[in-house]
């Protein structure tokens, strides 16, 4: 039978292991805290491959990026693979530009890129391929616009040493245009400009009821042969029903007002056609030569663009129309600028000309294959892969108190010694 000094001796050194447990439970706590604390890092981005390779092996909870630019792809990917492992990872950098690129092929005989960019307003972008620079331009509140004739490779935008590139992606197919006019002093002169442009022209011209001359496969318009459409004068009902499917196809037409009053032309038409205002001049000046011409007005649907206006009239606007584009002229005798005009006019009609049918050209592409992998938007990419810019320095925060593991090791080791020794002055084995 216990004696009650014994019981109480034994309670006592129950208390002292389970104290023991507790110390030993609490220092495995700690340790754990600690390490997971520790392991919060900075890189910069003159460090961040090493960096890259240091966080793959050590699974650091915290890694904090201080960017002087944007990471390229390489580095976004591996970045985002660590997060998803379970690293948290944040990034600060606030020089980068909100800089973007896109290349897109120009619907035109004499081919060249276009290059939209987007920038911060007043940045100047520099541009250029492969081999060399191409222009620079000033970026406005929407970003800029740069043509390129040629390209070899990846065309890059650059601000202020931050790049953005992207390749071409596609060429395009040739396709004719189709006139359809009577033959008169604008329509012959709208098809020597477009094929001194380089455009390959089918053309049907009446030149009495029930007469007409052709060019070429002057079929009705079909986006398997044909670019654009041009329709200079009123068609037959039957015409102008193909011409407003053809846009609805994805088909481009250019429609001067005379004849986007025809039923099935006038759904398609940028607007609606008012009365004709008379030139403001009697002569072409090379700066603003179509002051020399009257127009027919038009009054613009809601959902148009305004591309050309005098004295608050509008004289040009283009509109989509399902998949196709349309843009309709009030113009009706250009070809009074291109005789009458300086020494200029005949270059600047053509490639005025040129221009309109080029921005509504049905895009028949291929695909170009493509070995560089394109950076086209590169803080736009870090964000989508590690979201946005954050002013954590990710250092650890330390709890108000927290022992030393030394010191918990003594502390689970004297009450175990404790322990052990009642046991043996009570003669417990």
């Amino acid at each position: 039978m216990r004696s009650p000094g014994n019981s109480a001796r034994i309670a006592v050194e129950r208390a002292l292991r389970a104290l023991t447990l507790l110390v030993l439970a609490f220092a495995a706590w700690t340790a754990t805290r600690e390490h997971s604390e520790e392991q919060s890092e900075i890189a910069a981005s003159t460090e961040l491959r090493a960096s890259l390779v240091r966080w793959t092996i050590d699974a650091p909870t915290n890694a904090h990026l201080t960017l002087d630019v944007a990471p390229e792809g390489e580095a976004r990917d591996w970045l985002r693979a660590l997060r998803r492992a379970g690293t948290r990872v944040t990034w600060s950098g606030e020089d980068i530009p909100p800089l973007a690129v896109e290349v897109a092929v120009v619907s035109s005989p004499r081919g060249g890129w276009r290059l939209w960019m987007a920038a911060p307003p007043g940045a100047r972008i520099a541009v250029a391929d492969a081999v060399a620079p191409i222009d620079s331009v000033a970026a406005s509140a929407g970003g800029a616009s740069v043509f390129a004739p040629v390209a070899t490779g990846a065309l890059t935008a650059t601000v202020n040493g931050h790049d953005a590139s992207a390749s071409p992606a596609d060429t395009l197919m040739p396709r004719s245009v189709l006139v359809l006019a009577r033959a008169t002093w604008e329509a012959k002169f709208v098809i020597a400009a477009l094929e001194e442009a380089g455009w390959s022209v089918d053309a049907r011209l009446s030149v009495a009821p029930g007469v007409d001359v052709t060019q070429g496969a002057a079929r009705l318009p079909d986006t398997a042969r044909h670019a654009a459409v041009v329709v200079l004068d009123t068609p037959s009902p039957s015409t102008a029903s193909a011409v407003a499917r053809y846009v609805r196809m994805g088909g481009g037409a250019v429609l001067q007002s005379s004849a986007a009053r025809t039923g099935a032309l006038a759904d398609i038409a940028a607007g609606g056609v008012r009365a004709h205002v008379r030139q403001s001049t009697t002569t072409f000046a090379d700066d603003v030569p179509r002051r020399g011409l009257g127009f027919l007005e038009i009054a613009p649907r809601a959902d148009a663009i305004v591309l050309e206006e005098r004295d608050g009239r509008v004289a040009a606007a283009a509109r989509r129309v399902e998949a196709g584009r349309v843009v309709q002229l009030g113009y009706d005798d250009s070809w009074r600028w291109r005789l009458a005009g300086g020494a200029l006019a005949v270059d600047a009609h053509r490639s005025w000309w040129s221009a309109i049918v080029s921005s509504v050209a049905y895009r028949a592409t291929m695909p170009l294959s493509r070995a560089a992998i394109d950076d086209d938007a590169p803080l736009a990419r870090l964000v989508d892969a590690l979201g946005p810019s954050t002013v954590e320095a990710g250092t650890r925060t330390r709890a108000p108190w927290s022992p030393p593991a030394a010191l918990l090791f003594a502390l689970a080791t004297g009450l175990l010694l404790v322990e052990l020794a009642s046991r043996r002055l009570r003669g417990a084995p």
